[in-house]
């Protein structure tokens, strides 16, 4: 499709959506730039680009693969240690409870008061300062999310885009609704250079904090058991790296995700550049080392590069190019 476009007062063109979307991500254009294609009428770019983009179909997965597949596996070590030392804080807070006539829940209401008022807060913030997805805005983004959800077989969250020009993304959980808030340093930069198949594995690992049930009452409860310090980054470590293997399950592709990750490692300039095999050799050369062990034992997120090899191996288990 050859698109032309009024700038200054002059008509300019052919452009390639491709290049075009290009220009928007990066501030160069604006979504609502008169527009044209060879035999029509001025329309807003947008309704053009729209067109122009294809429904978000992730690439069918091998028939083997069943979704309780998709969690780590050591993830469920990790949280049946947290149950595990979970229960004698519960035991503790019950009988304490009982001897001091209700204390403890009064100290419980006051500090789910302070939460609760947070969270308000937040929404509040969310509301007026970010833009929340939907079929009629960022409608490319929208068709992502999606393409997710369908494929996870789950409810569609609110998804949020926020001004904030970090690589990052969250998934939370405020009065039983279930949000995603992508951040737009980490959207522009693969919106930028990347693909809507990359797109799909960031949104897709944060859909999975949802779809593992990370933000549920359960495992809050587990969480108690996080006195032990390292017990409770472990499961931190481990949730994430099922978070990844969602997101290869939404993307259905090795590469994007893999691309996607050194996205978020070396920036959108030099992701399609890296050396994905040596990337991963790099990893495993320095694993060992003490250091990189000690970091490791105080991390809430496993390191990128070790990220990199887990979502090739998954790949490679889940029979994934």
């Amino acid at each position: 499709m050859n698109i032309y476009l009024v700038q200054h007062g002059q008509e300019t063109g052919p452009f390639t959506p491709e290049d075009l979307r290009h220009q928007i991500y990066s501030g160069e254009l604006s979504r609502t730039t008169s527009a044209r294609t060879d035999g029509t009428s001025w329309v807003p770019l947008e309704s053009l680009l729209n067109a122009a983009t294809p429904t978000v179909t992730p690439p069918p997965l091998p028939p083997q693969i069943a979704p309780e597949q998709l969690r780590d596996p050591k993830e469920k070590k990790a949280l049946l240690w947290l149950y595990v030392f979970a229960v004698p804080v519960w035991l503790v807070l019950i009988l304490w409870t009982a001897l001091s006539f209700g204390i403890p829940l009064l100290v419980f209401g006051i500090v789910w008061l302070i939460h609760a008022m947070g969270q308000m807060w937040f929404a509040a913030h969310l509301k007026v300062n970010a833009v929340r997805v939907s079929d009629t805005q960022l409608p490319e983004l929208n068709r992502a999310v999606d393409a997710c959800c369908q494929r996870l077989g789950m409810e569609r969250p609110d998804v949020y885009v926020l001004q904030h020009n970090v690589w990052n993304a969250f998934a939370t959980k405020i009065f039983g609704r279930r949000m995603v808030v992508l951040f737009s340093g980490a959207v522009d930069s693969i919106l930028l250079k990347g693909d809507q198949t990359q797109l799909m594995f960031v949104v897709g690992h944060e859909l999975g904090h949802h779809w593992a049930g990370h933000l549920n009452l359960s495992q809050k409860l587990a969480k108690m058991g996080g006195w032990v310090f390292w017990l409770g980054l472990w499961h931190s470590r481990r949730a994430e790296l099922t978070c990844d293997r969602v997101g290869l399950f939404c993307a259905g592709s090795a590469k994007a995700s893999q691309l996607a990750m050194m996205n978020l490692t070396v920036g959108a300039q030099l992701a399609n550049r890296v050396n994905l095999e040596a990337a991963v050799q790099q990893w495993q050369g320095h694993r060992r080392e003490f250091f990189v062990k000690y970091r490791t034992l105080y991390s809430t997120h496993p390191h990128l590069l070790a990220r990199l090899e887990h979502l090739t191996l998954a790949a490679q288990e889940f029979g994934m190019g």
